[in-house]
This record gives C-alpha cells, sequence and structure tokens, in this order.
C-alpha cells in the first residue's frame, strides 16, 4: 500500500540528513495546548488505511502554536504509518536509518477557519512526526490504551469508543524523550499530496515492543472483491517511500531545533 510519486517540488516524505540541517539553538518554544489534558471523547477509527485518532466533546480544540509556526494550529487527528516488519515503516529517514513506526499529529491552520480550506495555503498545515522502534525489551505502556482499542477496529469503516480521553497522553511523554526535533516545508504524504504542510520531526525515538508494532498490522482494509474471495487483506504496509524534491532529495531549508525549553513543562499544557 505505498503510495508513489507524485508531481511536485517539495513532496514528502524525505531522508532527513543531519550534515545538511541549520542549527537553531535559540527558537520560540512549541507549546501543546489541550492534547492530552483528558477533555472530552476520544474515538478511534479504520478507515482501511490506517488507525485513525479524532477527539470531540471539548470545550475547545487542541491547538499547536510557537516555534517555527507563524499561528495557531488546531488539531485534526492522529495517525499511524508502518512496514511488513520492524526494519521499515516510518516515512521520513534520518541519514538513511528506517524506524517501524511514524506517528502523525495532524494540525490546520486557524486562520482558514477548516482543515479542507486550509489545504488551498502553502502554509495550512502542521504535522508532528514522532518515530517508534519495535526494537524496545518490553511493552511501552503509555500507548498501551490504544494498542488495545485497536482489536475493536480491525475491519475498514469500524470505530471505537473504548479508549481514555487523555489516550495522547503517551506523547506526551514520547516529547519528554527527546527535545529536538527536525522541521521543513514539504507535503501530505497521502492523496491529493498538496505542498502545504510544515513538518516538525523529533529526532528522538520512542521504543516500543515489537508485540505492539505487530497490533497495528493485524489491521484489515479494503482490496478488489475476487469471487469467492475475502474483500478484506491485511495492511502489513501504509508508509509513502521518500520523494525526490528540487533539492536533489534533501528538504528544502531544512532546520535542526536544538530546544532548550524543558519538554516536561511543555506536556503539563
Amino acid at each position: 500500500m505505498q503510495r508513489t510519486a507524485s508531481k511536485g517540488t517539495v513532496q514528502s516524505p524525505v531522508c532527513l540528513v543531519q550534515g545538511r540541517a541549520r542549527i537553531v539553538d535559540d527558537a520560540a518554544p512549541l507549546h501543546y495546548v489541550g492534547h492530552w489534558d483528558g477533555l472530552g471523547r476520544a474515538t478511534l477509527s479504520n478507515n482501511g488505511q490506517s488507525a485513525v485518532l479524532t477527539l470531540s466533546e471539548r470545550p475547545f480544540r487542541p491547538f499547536l502554536v510557537g516555534g517555527p509556526l507563524g499561528s495557531a494550529y488546531l488539531f485534526e487527528q492522529l495517525h499511524f504509518h508502518w512496514g511488513p516488519d520492524d526494519a521499515v515503516g516510518s516515512e521520513h529517514l534520518l541519514d538513511g536509518r528506517a524506524h517501524s513506526m511514524e506517528a502523525h499529529l495532524v494540525h490546520y491552520n486557524a486562520r482558514y477557519g477548516s482543515f479542507g480550506a486550509a489545504l488551498a495555503h502553502p502554509d495550512g498545515l502542521a504535522v508532528v512526526a514522532l518515530w517508534l522502534d519495535g526494537g524496545g525489551s518490553a511493552v511501552w505502556r503509555p500507548l498501551q490504551p490504544i494498542v488495545r482499542a485497536l482489536r475493536h477496529i480491525r475491519r475498514p469503516g469500524t470505530r471505537t469508543t473504548a479508549l481514555p480521553a487523555d489516550c495522547l497522553r503517551w506523547l506526551a511523554a514520547g516529547l519528554e524523550l527527546g527535545r529536538h526535533y527536525y522541521t521543513y516545508d514539504g507535503s501530505m504524504t497521502t492523496a491529493p499530496y498538496r505542498e502545504c504542510v510544515r513538518w516538525l520531526i523529533y529526532r528522538t525515538p520512542v521504543y516500543v515492543s515489537p508485540r505492539q508494532t505487530a497490533a497495528f498490522r493485524r489491521l484489515l482494509g479494503r482490496c478488489p472483491a475476487r469471487p469467492g474471495g475475502d474483500r478484506f487483506a491485511p495492511i502489513t504496509s501504509n508508509f509513502r517511500p521518500v520523494q525526490r524534491s528540487a533539492a536533489g532529495g534533501d528538504p528544502l531549508g531544512l532546520v535542526f531545533v536544538r530546544d532548550s525549553v524543558g519538554a516536561a513543562r511543555r506536556a503539563k499544557l
């Protein structure tokens, strides 16, 4: 289920090259507001391509502000990418190395009013990416509420609310593990591949167990109906390969932010 290249000059994902990144030590802090405050209802669904988490019945949408962002970006959804085994699966690479999974925390620019309207603007989306590595020796407990809920959404089109409203708290735990991130302007990695994304990719992966990554590969996606055959097949791979860009395959304007503001303090917002 890998997506092939699309026309464009700054298509994502890319291979991040540390030696070609401009290092910034004095960036404004990133603030995550409301993402894991436990308010409202969390819903996990299978859209036939990935597991997607949304939040509803809240007094306000969680939002992201600060850092390289020129305005506030409202939370839309979280989804995951993975591969057939733990050796591959992340969409972005670092110096040629892949990780088992990549989580995308998708936000849209508040000034455009909606996710759909934001797609038409070069600063429409901000996507936070966090790598997950299946080489951990033990179950990573912060991720377990989502992993346990996967059994309720095995088939495409199914959804569940059988998970706590603060189930994004695992992201706060992940951000505490590493404060440094890469940022560049690129595209969506799913159709329509619009070049409207400011990417923020945290450098340090979260180590989870092979059993946790395997749970995602048991989700089913739709496949062409065959006479006497099953209409569904396991989603064993849903990552887009690294794309070429106008910079010969490297992201344009890649910046490596060495964040000096404590992630633990940010996580309380």
